[in-house]
């Protein structure tokens, strides 16, 4: 199942940048892509495994991109892991 729930319709067409967490989470990732995404512009919650994986906004730096351009993404750092209820 895929769900993908937000409080900004244009947010959920944007990629985010995610720093710390899985692995499997982190970088330059687009929310429609994941199975299960909670978010605002101030907090994310994606279903990982058997848990979801709590990141919060964090105003970093426009970066830049390998062709030099410079790169708006909205970062968001990890801030904890919850377990799905049984």
């Amino acid at each position: 199942m895929r769900r993908v729930a937000q409080d900004s319709s244009a947010m959920a067409m944007s990629s985010v940048q995610l720093e710390g967490g899985p692995s499997g989470l982190s970088g330059s990732v687009k929310l429609t892509e994941l199975d299960e995404v909670i978010f605002s512009e101030e907090k994310i919650k994606i279903r990982y495994g058997n848990g979801y994986e709590h990141f919060e906004s964090i105003h970093a730096p426009l970066q830049r991109t390998s062709s030099g351009a410079e790169s708006e993404l909205m970062t968001f750092r990890w801030v904890g892991r919850t377990k799905i209820a049984e």
